[in-house]
């Protein structure tokens, strides 16, 4: 599994979305308290959950909206590549996600070289879709496609930024900023992962636009941004605290769980300490407790057995313990990367959850875990 692959999923809000190794999902429902909705894309489905106000696309035209008589070749291209991504992915709804890469499709526009020249590209864009949302069981036909909320909301915000802008069309570049101003979709959270933050994003669109000899109008005025855009608990997980993530949400899949626990948790730091993971701190500290992953496992299994079959990412959500896991290990390394070892300090602290029971089971008590890492 591709630490790249794991960090545009882990900030897209993946750990959520991103799934296949990051706890997307689960993420994505935590942050979803403060930040919209964005969790009821993510994950391997062949579509979002119920269709509220679905808009159908079908043959490159949509209905159900007003304002499509106002969109440019470029910007109908735009829907129709959107489309099309869907369609290859077996997604029987057009995400946000879908939006952008039909974006970067259509390298003839001010859109596509204003993301390509902040270093958002197709092939990355397409390699999060993958490992985020997955692809579809069954293959998907152009009648069957609708236009998810936020993806209809983002046409809507791109109509309105072509009205501002004072534009007879809305072109591809309204359909951009409509993206940023969304916000909350699966594209924004993969821009931002790559780096490039939203207001950047409309910075250099409107310089494109200016050097184009068609500036917007001196009213023309960005809305402010939101609070909070941007924001993750991620932001400061290093490569190795993510793959721990990542292993723990395998975990869960594995045993049928549906949600991530400090249990889970635990079981991803000691596979970290797998000697084929090849991070020889972890392995370390595990070494000196003198306990094994399958012993962990066993401990685990008859407290909370396995339910015999595997839960799909989009079923997994994190527990309560795992927030404030997680709120706890941002607020003790507000000054550095968060390490695999801020996540254990922090497991064996509530000395009543099930992943400090089964260390002290195996003779691991708190006292000897800090021992082991020196602290």
């Amino acid at each position: 599994m591709s630490i790249e692959v794991i960090a545009i999923a882990l900030g897209a809000g993946l750990l959520g979305g991103t799934v296949g190794g990051a706890a997307i999902g689960a993420v994505q429902a935590w942050m979803a308290r403060g930040r919209g909705t964005r969790v009821q894309y993510f994950g391997r489905l062949p579509g979002p959950p119920g269709r509220p106000e679905a808009v159908r696309v079908s043959s490159g035209r949509l209905t159900g909206m007003e304002g499509f008589d106002r969109f440019d070749e470029h910007a109908k291209r735009v829907l129709s590549l959107a489309q099309d991504e869907a369609i290859r992915h077996n997604h029987n709804y057009i995400g946000t996600e879908h939006l952008l890469a039909a974006l970067l499709r259509d390298g003839d526009t001010i859109a596509a070289r204003a993301l390509v020249s902040l270093g958002v590209e197709l092939t990355k864009v397409r390699t999060a879709l993958e490992f985020i949302v997955g692809r579809g069981e069954h293959s998907t036909s152009p009648s069957e496609i609708t236009l998810s909320p936020r993806s209809k909301k983002t046409i809507e915000l791109a109509i309105d930024e072509g009205r501002r802008m004072g534009q007879p069309h809305v072109g591809a570049e309204h359909i951009l900023l409509g993206l940023v101003r969304e916000g909350e979709g699966i594209a924004s959270g993969v821009i931002e992962s790559l780096g490039v933050t939203l207001p950047m994003v409309r910075t250099r669109v409107l310089e494109l636009l200016a050097e184009a000899g068609t500036p917007a109008p001196a009213s023309y005025m960005p809305p402010p941004p939101r609070h909070g855009q941007g924001w993750s608990p991620f932001n400061r997980f290093g490569d190795r605290a993510k793959r721990v993530l990542a292993l723990a949400q395998d975990e869960a899949i594995r045993m049928g769980h549906s949600y991530i626990g400090p249990e889970h948790l635990l079981l991803g730091l000691a596979r970290l300490a797998d000697p084929r993971q090849a991070d020889p701190d972890m392995k370390h500290i595990f070494d000196m407790l003198g306990i094994t992953l399958e012993q962990m496992r066993t401990e685990l299994g008859t407290v909370i057995p396995p339910t015999g079959r595997e839960s799909l990412p989009t079923e997994i959500t994190l527990s309560p313990e795992t927030k404030e896991i997680i709120q706890l290990v941002n607020e003790s390394a507000a000054d550095r990367p968060i390490l695999p070892e801020d996540l254990l300090l922090a497991i064996v602290r509530d000395e009543q959850s099930f992943a400090a029971q089964i260390l002290a089971r195996l003779g691991a008590t708190p006292e000897r875990v800090r021992a082991a890492m020196g602290r």
